[in-house]
């Protein structure tokens, strides 16, 4: 039951519109990803209109604790 709630949420997150910081315009998709300890991941961006690199990053929302 938790890993369905959670993959949800992780499927949301990558595929949420993100815009340039600079010049606004949508990026699609990441130039590279990396988890981070503590479940954060952040993504790192180059945008095609300006090439201005940019990261975004998600909380560890997705790191649960194991239950017995």
């Amino acid at each position: 039951m938790y890993l369905h709630h959670y993959r949800a949420k992780l499927f949301r997150a990558f595929t949420a519109p993100t815009r340039c910081p600079h010049c606004d315009d949508l990026m699609v998709a990441p130039v590279s990803s990396e988890f981070v300890e503590g479940g954060e991941i952040r993504h790192h961006w180059e945008c095609d209109s300006c090439g201005e690199l940019s990261s975004t990053s998600i909380p560890g929302a997705f790191h649960r604790q194991r239950r017995f």
